[in-house]
């Protein structure tokens, strides 16, 4: 009875023993856990500096627009293209008042049939003075090829006869078929050509 006893105890604090082992290591984990938890907190405390280093693009960009934003440069800029503005606009008139193209009109009737020749409308432009419409019932008869490769200077009864860019012209077959060419308006249309080196204007009437 008393080795059993004895056996009952011994094998009592054994299991007491390592119990007691098993809490004791519980409790060191647990205390390792705890220790484990604090750490983040330091390491989040790192991550600032780099925080720093991404707001100075920030300042760079605001610099930029304050300097954007001044109104002084702005005006300045705009002053300058304004004044190329006007250089170009002044130079595009300056162009087109020095090339009027105005010359003499040479007209050939290379058709088989009699043609005649009006100047609808004409425009002269004397100098000091505006522009103003000019009456002239002027027209001219070709016989058919009259006036072969070359052609034939037109001129007026009280002198030479000068067509610019805007005049018109058109031409009538005399024979009854009714056919006609044009109208021709002088800088405008395919018709006439302008000749830059005798400075005139040519008129080819075709059968085509």
């Amino acid at each position: 009875m008393n080795s059993s006893v004895y056996r009952n105890a011994a094998m009592t604090a054994c299991c007491l023993g390592l119990l007691g082992l098993l809490l004791g290591c519980l409790d060191m984990s647990v205390s390792f856990d705890a220790g484990n938890i604090d750490t983040p907190s330091s390491v989040s405390t790192e991550v600032i500096p780099p925080n720093q280093d991404l707001a100075s693009p920030v300042a760079s960009t605001d610099s930029s627009s304050q300097a954007n934003s001044n109104p002084s440069v702005s005006s300045q800029k705009l002053e300058q293209n304004t004044k190329k503005t006007i250089s170009v606009l002044t130079s595009r008139q300056s162009e087109n008042n020095n090339t009027q193209l105005l010359g003499d009109l040479r007209m050939s009737n290379q058709t088989d049939q009699p043609v005649r020749l009006a100047l609808l409308a004409r425009q002269s432009k004397s100098k000091g003075s505006v522009k103003q419409t000019t009456d002239v019932p002027a027209h001219w008869d070709f016989d058919p090829q009259e006036g072969s490769a070359k052609g034939l200077i037109l001129s007026l009864p009280q002198g030479n006869l000068k067509v610019e860019k805007g005049d018109i012209l058109v031409a009538f077959a005399q024979d009854g078929s009714r056919r006609y060419w044009g109208p021709y308006v002088v800088g405008e249309t395919s018709l006439p050509t302008w000749d830059a080196q005798k400075r005139e204007w040519v008129l080819v009437l075709t059968s085509n």
